[in-house]
């Protein structure tokens, strides 16, 4: 088990001890999304409103968000544990990647 496995187990045994014994989420003070989550939307979204316009790049990335969150079996982006947060970015990115032709993405 690499470092970063165990530090993600870690978080993760973590997050669900303090669910259970005080009944909260302490992890959504992060803010809605996750952050890998998160730095994905930055990392598009020009390129979203570039190609969709105005109100369907904001929809488009609201239903790939909502896509990686089901994937991983959750309802809300709050509810994923850090070990899944970094997998539900990269299936989010495999979306945008078949919606953007990969010659407009500017990285």
């Amino acid at each position: 088990m690499t470092d970063d496995e165990r530090s993600l187990l870690l978080a993760d045994l973590k997050a669900e001890v303090i669910k259970e014994l005080t009944g909260k989420d302490l992890r959504v003070a992060q803010g809605n999304e996750s952050k890998a989550l998160m730095e994905l939307y930055h990392k598009y979204k020009d390129t979203l409103y570039k190609k969709y316009g105005v109100g369907t790049w904001a929809q488009a990335w609201e239903c790939i968000r909502k896509l990686a969150v089901f994937k991983m079996g959750k309802r809300y982006v709050r509810d994923l544990l850090p070990s899944e947060e970094k997998e539900a970015a990269e299936f989010a990115e495999g979306i945008l990647m078949q919606l953007l032709d990969e010659g407009e993405i500017d990285e």
